[in-house]
């Protein structure tokens, strides 16, 4: 399953529809958050709640995908200075492996205490200094594989 995962592009909706049509063959397209638009103008991508969206967005949601549970979030009340314990916390309580979040405007792919974060930076501005971001993430039955894109 080819999942196309991008967060934080704060208005800026040629991004995301670029992003969209270079990976027209994806399975799922989700966004964490912080896009500041419309969702009706997101699609194909399926977004949750961040800190700077004002429509009715969901604040997490849950997708099964094969034998993985993936906890879509934007983490603004999960993660302060790269401390993910109440993210993986939330993760547990949910029965969730995998962790999709925004938020923090840098690129992650770690496992910690056996959950799975991933964040794909800023499709804006990365808070590192490296260049804005997104990511695909592969799933089949034995791994998760995630490559990062620059833009």
């Amino acid at each position: 399953m080819k999942i196309v995962l991008v967060s934080d592009n704060h208005g800026n909706l040629k991004v995301i529809k670029d992003i969209a049509m270079k990976h027209q063959d994806g399975d799922y397209y989700l966004h964490c958050g912080d896009s500041e638009l419309n969702p009706a103008l997101l699609r194909p991508f399926v977004s949750v709640k961040g800190n700077n969206d004002y429509t009715d967005l969901p604040d997490h949601r849950i997708i099964k995908i094969l034998n993985h549970q993936i906890l879509l979030m934007h983490g603004h009340r999960y993660v302060s200075f790269r401390n993910y314990d109440l993210l993986i916390k939330r993760a547990k309580e949910l029965n969730c492996d995998v962790v999709f979040f925004g938020h923090t405007h840098m690129f992650l792919d770690a496992c910690i205490d056996n959950i799975r974060l991933i964040n794909p930076g800023s499709c804006s501005y990365n808070r590192d200094m490296t260049m804005p971001s997104y990511a695909i993430v592969d799933i089949n039955d034995k791994e998760i594989s995630v490559k990062r894109y620059n833009l």
